[in-house]
């Protein structure tokens, strides 16, 4: 009875009013947006664009955005809001080379532009290297996706974890690294609904 009365909503009220206010573009972004949040009763087998889409290209971003499928950034606003974040990243190339790192709000480790270009296994001490070979080894391979630790480093308690990338023919790309002092989190207990500025400080 509620999937019925539901369905009559949709068809007698609410597919006639986005007639009405939907221009073509957005009935484009519809079509192609549904697949990623799924269907309810009905699973179309044939990619459907409705009459007046078709050739229109969703255009994210403007002139120096970087455009991405989920939407665009400035360089500014990718660099501010990756510096925002409280956790240290590195990527990793499929041919092991450091090619990109963040500075976090709270750094683990002070890093410099200087392990830009150069192989990862000389960024880590040597007693290091063969661990970090076996965890690129095992991404590169497929046997692995993920590999997580977490250790005490000055009274901090840090989380460092590596995710291989893929891309969407499951190519490995390279390999992500990210530090975290959680030490404050450790301690967390219960929730947190409202919003308090100083909860868990």
């Amino acid at each position: 009875m509620a999937v019925a009365d539901m369905i009559m909503k949709e068809t007698r009220i609410l597919l006639p009013m986005c007639m009405e206010a939907l221009e073509p573009l957005e009935w484009y972004e519809i079509s192609r947006q549904s697949a990623e949040i799924g269907f309810c009763l009905y699973d179309p087998q044939v990619e459907w664009i409705p009459e007046g889409a078709m050739g229109i290209e969703y255009d994210a971003g403007a002139k120096g955005r970087f455009v991405l499928p989920t939407g665009s950034l400035l360089p500014q606003e990718l660099n501010s809001m990756l510096h925002a974040l409280p956790a240290d990243l590195t990527f990793v190339d499929r041919d092991d080379t450091v090619r990109f790192f963040s500075h976090g709000s709270n750094p683990v480790f002070d890093r410099n532009r200087a392990i830009l270009g150069r192989k990862v296994q000389f960024c880590h001490p040597p007693k290091s290297v063969d661990m970090v070979n076996t965890i690129l080894d095992d991404f590169r391979s497929g046997r692995q996706d993920k590999a997580e630790f977490w250790i005490t480093l000055g009274g901090k308690f840090i989380y460092i974890s590596y995710w291989a990338v893929r891309n969407e023919q499951n190519e490995y790309l390279g390999t992500v690294e990210m530090m975290m002092d959680i030490t404050r989190q450790r301690a967390f207990q219960g929730e947190q609904r409202l919003l308090d500025y100083g909860a868990g400080a």
